[in-house]
């Protein structure tokens, strides 16, 4: 590119630092996007980022879609940024710098500012997919705290991924992208691996301690939130001086790298110059393992609004079940999550549903009173039909279960065929916090007598119905498709233009 455009290059650059940086910063994005496949990689990309928020909304979208696109996608560019360094190296147009007029810091800081602007633009896509999903459900605090995480995530990137491609002086990409793919995987292994270890109370472990070697980690303790994790640190200013000194002492060991231990064609750093920079690298992977804070003494604060609910994830245990009205007991009964194998019911609409609760009491006892009470809860409005409400015994139907399947009676038998109440009910849940899986907690409280049996006998059961915003799954579809709409259309442009 400077041997050919060289002396166009040269002519625009003013003698004054800014300029010559900022006239290299236009060219090399410009030639970012000069491929004939970079709109289309980018529309690729982000068309299918915008189909797994819009498929995510089915479930929690938050901690499901956000972690992959808050998190790992930032992390990605470890080794995006690493192969864009070491492509100019690969293709010999480094080589041209040590002889052309055009200062090797100028191209290196340039570089670094097209990268960072890339991250920026992909910051910059994640706004109308969020602000669909702040429309409906407003900001919690994962959601804010993400907002933070990702551009010191990019940040972060952005400077190791450079560090790893000036070390790489060969004629291939490979391993200076396979070292980043390495680190990315390292990276995001050590958030789970951290977060599990301060659940069991072992934060300040060995293990834990080496997690901290992930800036991803680090910053997420320094921003004060955790995903699953019941605490985080209680001090934080030598995490962010750990941050500070893995992001600066990248970039500064990268700078000196490419500026001073190499040549044209080879490294031309002197044994001293080389040990030295093998322990600036070893000092900012040891740093924070050494240093950043480890007292995991405060509560994590609440992610979202959702409510706790006791055995969310069971698939039996309960005496509930929820179906359309007037359709029979569902083959796989009785989850917790009654819904779990329907679809998920809209939030501020009502649906109409019976609600059957399966009676430990066998069909040839006769009932003679019945009383039920049916609660929601965190938002969830329940309105039993008026009829059911006052006469339950009108409501109750025989079901032969199958064998080993029927409620538990007080002494632990089976029953094979039973009372069924069915109790139609009208749903409408509330106050969402998340756009999709919302598991709204529901209690039923029953009270009943049988002719064989005068004593009052209670029956409490707790469940959860699973709701979504149906709006926000095709607005967010809608808002997805946008950028990469106009991203398709510049390839479609360029395609026309170089064919």
């Amino acid at each position: 590119m400077i041997n050919v455009h060289g002396r166009f290059i040269c002519d625009r650059i003013d003698s004054g630092p800014m300029n010559r940086v900022a006239t290299l910063y236009v060219e090399e994005l410009k030639a970012t996007t000069r491929g004939r496949f970079a709109w289309l990689g980018a529309g690729v990309v982000l068309l299918l980022i915008g189909g797994l928020a819009t498929v995510a909304t089915q479930d929690t979208w938050l901690d499901g879609y956000g972690l992959i696109a808050y998190f790992l996608v930032p992390l990605a560019f470890v080794p995006i940024a690493a192969a864009a360094i070491a492509w100019p190296r690969a293709n010999r147009f480094v080589e041209s710098l040590f002889t052309a007029p055009v200062d090797r810091a100028d191209w290196l800081t340039a570089k670094v500012l097209v990268l960072l602007t890339l991250a920026a633009l992909y910051y910059l896509a994640l706004i109308p997919m969020m602000l669909v999903y702040v429309h409906h459900v407003g900001a919690p605090l994962l959601l804010r705290k993400f907002l933070w995480w990702t551009p010191g995530l990019l940040i972060s990137s952005v400077a190791i991924g450079t560090l790893v491609g000036v070390l790489f002086i060969g004629r291939s990409v490979a391993a200076p992208a396979a070292t980043g793919v390495g680190l990315l995987l390292a990276y995001s292994g050590m958030v789970p691996l951290q977060e599990l270890l301060v659940a069991q109370n072992n934060g300040a472990s060995n293990t834990a301690r080496v997690a901290l070697a992930s800036p991803a980690v680090l910053l997420k303790n320094a921003l004060g939130f955790a995903i699953v994790a019941p605490s985080v640190p209680s001090s934080t200013t030598m995490t962010w001086l750990s941050l500070a000194i893995v992001v600066a002492g990248a970039i500064v060991l990268a700078a000196w790298v490419f500026l001073h231990g190499q040549g044209v064609e080879t490294w031309e750093a002197t044994t001293r110059t080389k040990y030295a920079i093998a322990a600036g690298i070893g000092f900012v992977l040891v740093f924070p393992v050494l240093v950043a804070d480890r007292d995991y003494e405060r509560p994590s604060p609440a992610a979202t609004a959702a409510p706790p609910i006791r055995a969310v994830f069971a698939r039996g245990g309960s005496n509930l079940a929820l179906t359309e009205p007037g359709a029979p007991l569902p083959v796989r009964c009785c989850g917790t999550i009654l819904n779990r194998d329907a679809w998920p019911i809209g939030t501020d609409e009502d649906t109409r549903q019976d609600l059957l609760i399966l009676l430990p009491v066998d069909a040839a006892d006769r009932m003679t009173e019945l009383h039920v009470e049916i609660a929601g809860e965190a938002g969830l409005r329940v309105v039993p039909a008026s009829d059911a409400a006052a006469h339950p015994l009108d409501h109750l139907e025989r079901h032969q279960y199958p064998a080993d399947f029927g409620p538990a009676t007080a002494d632990g038998r089976r029953v094979e065929r039973g009372w069924i109440a069915r109790i139609p009910v009208v749903l409408n849940p509330t106050q969402p916090w998340d756009v999709g899986g919302d598991r709204y907690p529901l209690s039923v409280n029953v009270s009943y007598r049988v002719a064989s049996d005068a004593q009052l006998r209670v029956l409490k059961a707790r469940a959860a119905i699973n709701a979504q915003v149906w709006r926000a799954v095709y607005e967010m579809a809608a808002a997805s498709a946008v950028l990469p709409i106009a991203c398709l259309v510049a390839a479609c442009v360029r395609w026309r233009r170089t064919r």
